[in-house]
């Protein structure tokens, strides 16, 4: 319901036709767009923890 309402203040439509027109693809990139913002949030104020992404420390290492 959150998700429906977000959408809808974002397009300036109602939740009832957000409700309506909306596909699961429409829902999974808001949810995409709403953790890739808390991301950044985080990001900005250093405070990036690598392992709330489900990587070890032995992992990210491995990437480098």
């Amino acid at each position: 319901m959150i998700t429906i309402g977000r959408m809808a203040e974002r397009y300036g439509m109602l939740p009832s036709e957000v409700a309506a027109k909306a596909t699961t693809y429409d829902l999974m990139i808001s949810d995409v767009l709403a953790t890739y913002d808390r991301y950044e949030q985080t990001k900005s104020k250093g405070k990036v923890d690598p392992t709330v992404f489900g990587l070890t420390q032995e992992e990210l290492k491995a990437m480098v």
